[in-house]
């Protein structure tokens, strides 16, 4: 079909699309500690999700709602179902943000927000995408279904529970990753190195408590211990060799004899942590040359060997990579140290090739000799739908006709709304050779790639679901 006219109709969204997303912005929709009532996931996720069912259905989509944890906006009924699966919910800001987090302010033609890259932007820019492909009487076979979540970044049991209480779509995508198509998702496996610490073991300085990381997807871009200082005088000598030699930011407060030794890295995604500085290494390893540690001495030496500010798992024995999905990438996620148990939480993103029960073994094996353990708090398989397959076609197409750029499908560390559904990958929306802004500071959409976006995902919804694909 001629797509000049749905691009036209796209076009003259761009204002309505700029005010519903410094709205749907303003709403900080992180998971909440503590559920409350008809909101699972806390009361301003349950305030975003009336927010979208209500733009939802003044645009004229039939909505439905699920008890919190989800709900679709739904276009025209055939034999099968297009599925555009989107979240909600988002990361909390962390630090390091020059614009508001939640502010959708717009400086040099970038959007700024939590949320706008994931995956806000992606959910509002895919309720514009079918608003234009009706305004444009495109004719479907097939039903459009966007299902919206809300449990996406903590552990998706919003689409466990969607499946439970509707049917699913027979094929689609989640624009929630890049560009051009994402065919396949590496396998996740989350662990806790554990070690019960107590006593003395010959360190130098006493450590009573550690700190890094609220979610394990996050590389940490803050971490602190707590250190028992009688010197101060001889503690900074030996701090300001630390930072000469590693080149780490490296603060102190003083109060009481206690130091609060503070490290100063940068956020990104667990997927990609090589894009971020992990922070909890950077505190490791400045530990463990400080020679500190009292009861967590060996710990504290051996996560520093075996983690750092290695993002393969090497050190730890499990680094593994294939031609078709990559490397194994490996994000010290979270760290916790009370005087009686420290904790290490991995999120570990394996290829095709890696093998959980071979990846947990030598895990346990690297970690024994400094007295951790290994405990499996999660894991899933990999998700890939083949090259071949009529949907990554036929949204490779809609990508190479819209923006005149080559379409390619590819793996990614990262895991979407994808691996919930059948015949279903990722698909944009950050561009190729663009920076992923995912979970980092000052996250941002560039205004003209926004609409571009927009156009793209229309024209999905045409070359998939439209009459003119035939099976």
């Amino acid at each position: 079909m001629d797509y000049k006219k749905l691009d036209a109709i796209v076009e003259t969204y761009r204002e309505d699309i700029l005010e519903t997303m410094k709205r749907w912005i303003a709403i900080p929709s992180v998971q909440a500690p503590r559920a409350a009532e008809n909101a699972p996931f806390g009361k301003e996720t349950r305030r975003m999700l009336d927010t979208a069912m209500a733009d939802a259905s003044s645009m004229g989509f039939e909505t439905k709602e699920f008890d919190g944890y989800a709900m679709h906006a739904q276009m025209g009924h055939g034999e099968k179902t297009l599925g555009i699966l989107c979240h909600l919910d988002v990361v909390p800001a962390g630090d390091g943000w020059r614009h508001d987090p939640w502010g959708a302010e717009i400086e040099d033609g970038r959007l700024y927000g939590r949320g706008v890259a994931d995956d806000k932007g992606a959910a509002i820019l895919s309720l514009y995408a079918m608003k234009a492909v009706r305004e444009a009487g495109v004719k479907l076979k097939d039903g459009v279904r966007l299902i919206l979540g809300c449990d996406e970044e903590t552990g998706m049991t919003d689409m466990r529970y969607y499946a439970e209480h509707s049917d699913m779509p027979d094929y689609g995508f989640s624009p929630d990753a890049e560009f051009p198509v994402i065919n396949i998702e590496k396998g996740g496996l989350s662990l806790n190195l554990v070690a019960a610490t107590g006593g003395e073991d010959g360190a130098e300085l006493p450590v009573y408590e550690l700190y890094a990381g609220v979610r394990q997807n996050v590389v940490p871009g803050m971490a602190w211990a707590k250190l028992g200082v009688n010197d101060m005088a001889k503690f900074e000598k030996k701090l300001n060799a630390v930072r000469e030699e590693t080149g780490f930011e490296l603060n102190c407060e003083y109060e009481d004899g206690v130091c609060r030794l503070i490290a100063v890295g940068q956020s990104a995604h667990a997927s990609v942590p090589h894009l971020g500085r992990n922070a909890a290494g950077m505190l490791l390893i400045a530990l463990d040359r400080l020679n500190a540690g009292g009861g967590s001495r060996r710990a504290i030496k051996g996560l520093a060997e075996l983690l750092g500010l290695d993002g393969t798992g090497r050190a730890l024995g499990i680094a593994c990579e294939d031609e078709i999905s990559g490397a194994l990438t490996c994000n010290l996620g979270i760290l916790r140290y009370d005087q009686n148990r420290l904790s290490a939480r991995l999120d570990i993103r394996y290829p095709l090739c890696a093998n959980e029960e071979m990846m947990c073994g030598q895990a346990v094996k690297s970690v024994a000799k400094y007295g951790m353990g290994v405990e499996l708090a999660g894991s899933h398989a990999p998700h890939h739908v083949p090259a071949e397959h009529k949907v990554v076609k036929g949204l490779l197409k809609a990508y190479s006709e819209a923006t005149g750029m080559p379409g390619y499908a590819f793996a990614i560390g990262g895991g979407t709304y994808s691996r919930c559904m059948p015949n279903t990958v990722a698909f944009g929306l950050t561009f190729p050779g663009d920076t992923d802004l995912c979970h980092m500071p000052d996250e941002y959409m560039e205004v003209d790639k926004m609409m571009l976006s927009a156009r793209i995902l229309a024209r999905a919804i045409c070359e998939l679901a439209g009459e003119g694909e035939k099976e």
